[in-house]
C-alpha cells in the first residue's frame, strides 16, 4: 500500500512538471508571435555608462614619529577593523643566508617569549578575530582583522602586539620552523610549476636574491643560528622600517593612537634600504627545458621589466592584460590548445617581471611557444589597436565600484599605493588608464622589452612535435576583450606572496564579502 500512494504521488508531481513546462512553453510562442508592451525591465537596456570614474573613498594620511607613513579609510558600514603593517624584510635581504628572512617571519606562527602557539591561536579565536602573515622577495607583513567594538579590539590589538614583538628565539622554536620551512622546499621540488618558475628566475637573475626560493635552500637553513635570527629581527622589524594601512570602523584620533601605540612597541631602528632594480642582457633569449613525465608542458615566458613606481609600469601593465587576451583569443580560442593563460607583472619596488605561462599536450609545445613569441612580436611593433585599448578603459570604469566594495580589497590596495607611493587616490590609476592612448603603450613596451629577449621554458616530456590545429576563429580574433582575459592571478598567493591589485580583476563578478 505504501508502494502504491508514493508511486501515485511521483506520477503526481511529473505531471504538474510536465504541465508546467508545457504552459512555459505556449506562453514563450504566443508571446514570440504577438509581440507585447515594453516590460518595465527594458529600461535596462538603455542605461548609459557613467561618463567619468565614480567616485571612491577618501584616503586620509600621516607620517609617524619614527617616519614611517600611514593610511587610512574611514567606513563604518561594518562594525569591523582591517589592518597590514608590512615591513622591508623579504628574501631581498637575506645577505649571504638564503632563508633568514623567512626564518624570521615564521617566528610569527610559532610560541611568542610569554605564551604558546596554541594560547595565541585561542586568544585571537575567543574575540573571533583573524590574524595572517607572509613573505615574497621584497616584504613582510601581518594583516589583522576584528570588531571594532572596544572591549573586543582592545584586547585583540594587545594580543597582536604582544605576537608582533615579543618574539622567542629558543632553539625549540627555530627546530619546527626550520623543517616547516625544510618542508616546503621538498614541495617546491616536486611541484612542475614551482621548479619551473625557479628554474627560470635562476637565469634571469643569476647571483641574485630573487635567483632563488624566499624560503632559502636545505643547506642553509641548517646553518642558520638563533643568534642571526635575533639580529634580523631587531634589523628588519623596526618602526621605522614598518608601513601601515587601516580601513574600518575607527575615527581618524582612533587610527591615529593606534597606529603610534603599534609602533611605539616595535625595535627602533632605521628603515632598510630599498631594493635595487637588477637587469642582466647575459641570458636573454636563452631556452631552458626540464624533462618531465607529464601529461601537459609548461609553457614560461619571462621578462625582466620596470617596477611598478616607474613612470612607464601602468601602460606596461595594461599591455599585459593585452597580451594576455591576445593569447588566449589565438592559443585557447583559435588553436584550442590551452585551457587557460596566464600572464602577470609581478609588483616590485626593485626587480620586477613580467611572466607568462601556459599548459599545452606536449606534441603542441615547440609550436605553441614559437606561436606566443611570434604574436608578442607582432603585439611589440604594430602596439594595441584602439577597439582593445577601449576595451580595457570601460571595463574598467564599470568595474571600480565592485573593486572597492570591501574593507580587503581596500586595505590590498591601500597598502599597494603606500608600497610604491602611489597618488593617494583610488581611481588614479583608472583615471590615467582612461587619458592613455595606444601610442603610448606601444612607446612603453618598446622602450624595455624585446622581442628576442624572453627567456622560456618548457617542463615536460620530449615527444615529436605537430602543427598546431585549426579549431575555430572568433569575430573578435585579434581582439582580446575582457572575456579571455585574466585580469588578476588565479591564485591570491604566487610563490613570491600575495599581490594587491584593484585594477586587476577577472571578467567574471568578484563576490561581495567582507
Amino acid at each position: 500500500m505504501n508502494n502504491a500512494h508514493r508511486i501515485a504521488r511521483g506520477t503526481l508531481v511529473c505531471l504538474f512538471a510536465l504541465s508546467g513546462i508545457f504552459l512555459a512553453a505556449g506562453c514563450y510562442v504566443r508571446a514570440s508571435e504577438t509581440p507585447g508592451p515594453t516590460l518595465a525591465l527594458q529600461s535596462l537596456r538603455e542605461l548609459t555608462e557613467p561618463a567619468g570614474v565614480p567616485h571612491a573613498p577618501s584616503i586620509q594620511s600621516w607620517t609617524l614619529k619614527q617616519g614611517s607613513r600611514v593610511l587610512f579609510v574611514e567606513n563604518h558600514h561594518l562594525p569591523m577593523v582591517d589592518l597590514k603593517i608590512s615591513f622591508a624584510a623579504g628574501s631581498y635581504y637575506d645577505g649571504e643566508t638564503p632563508g633568514l628572512a623567512a626564518m624570521t617571519q615564521v617566528l610569527f606562527s610559532v610560541d611568542s617569549a610569554r605564551k604558546t602557539a596554541d594560547e595565541i591561536a585561542r586568544g585571537f579565536n575567543r574575540y573571533g578575530a583573524q590574524i595572517t602573515h607572509g613573505i615574497n622577495a621584497e616584504q613582510s607583513y601581518l594583516t589583522l582583522r576584528s570588531l571594532s567594538a572596544p572591549e573586543v579590539l582592545a584586547p585583540v590589538l594587545s594580543l597582536f602586539t604582544e605576537t608582533l614583538t615579543q618574539r622567542s628565539f629558543s632553539e625549540q622554536n627555530l627546530s619546527r620552523i626550520r623543517r616547516s620551512l625544510q618542508a616546503d622546499l621538498t614541495l617546491e621540488d616536486i611541484l612542475g610549476q614551482a621548479r619551473a618558475l625557479s628554474s627560470i628566475r635562476a637565469e634571469l637573475y643569476p647571483g641574485q636574491p630573487l635567483s632563488r626560493s624566499v624560503n632559502g635552500t636545505h643547506d642553509s637553513l641548517q646553518r642558520i643560528q638563533a643568534a642571526q635570527v635575533r639580529s634580523f629581527f631587531q634589523r628588519a622589524y623596526t618602526a621605522a622600517n614598518a608601513q601601515m594601512v587601516i580601513v574600518g570602523d575607527l575615527t581618524p584620533e582612533q587610527a591615529k593612537l593606534l597606529s603610534q601605540t603599534l609602533a611605539d612597541a616595535l625595535p627602533q631602528g632605521p628603515a632598510l634600504p630599498a631594493p635595487q632594480r637588477f637587469v642582466t642582457q647575459a641570458n636573454a633569449g636563452r631556452t631552458l627545458h626540464i624533462e618531465d613525465s607529464t601529461s601537459q608542458t609548461l609553457l614560461v615566458m619571462a621578462h625582466n621589466v620596470v617596477p611598478n613606481q616607474h613612470p612607464d609600469a601602468l601602460a606596461l601593465q595594461v599591455a599585459n592584460v593585452m597580451f594576455n587576451g591576445i593569447l588566449n583569443s589565438q592559443l585557447r580560442e583559435k588553436h584550442s590548445v590551452t585551457y587557460w593563460v596566464d600572464s602577470d607583472i609581478e609588483h616590485a619596488k626593485g626587480t620586477a617581471t613580467w611572466v607568462t605561462q601556459f599548459n599545452t599536450p606536449p606534441y603542441y609545445s615547440q609550436q605553441a611557444m614559437a606561436h606566443a613569441k611570434t604574436l608578442f612580436a607582432q603585439f611589440l611593433t604594430d602596439g594595441p589597436t584602439e577597439d582593445q585599448l577601449n576595451s580595457i578603459k570601460k571595463y574598467l570604469r564599470q568595474a571600480l565600484p565592485q573593486l572597492i566594495a570591501t574593507n580587503r580589497n581596500l586595505l590590498n590596495e591601500l597598502e599597494d599605493i603606500n608600497r610604491f607611493d602611489h597618488t593617494l587616490d583610488f581611481t588614479h590609476k583608472i583615471t590615467e588608464i582612461q587619458k592613455m592612448t595606444a601610442g603610448q603603450i606601444k612607446a612603453a613596451m618598446n622602450r624595455h622589452m624585446n622581442a628576442d629577449a624572453w627567456v622560456t621554458l618548457t617542463l615536460g616530456p620530449s615527444v615529436a612535435q605537430q602543427a598546431l590545429p585549426e579549431v575555430s576563429m572568433s569575430e573578435n580574433n585579434g581582439q582580446p576583450l575582457c572575456n579571455s582575459t585574466n585580469w588578476m592571478s588565479t591564485a591570491q598567493h604566487t610563490l613570491l606572496g600575495p599581490r594587491a591589485a584593484l585594477w586587476q580583476l577577472k571578467h567574471f563578478p568578484i563576490p561581495v564579502t567582507d
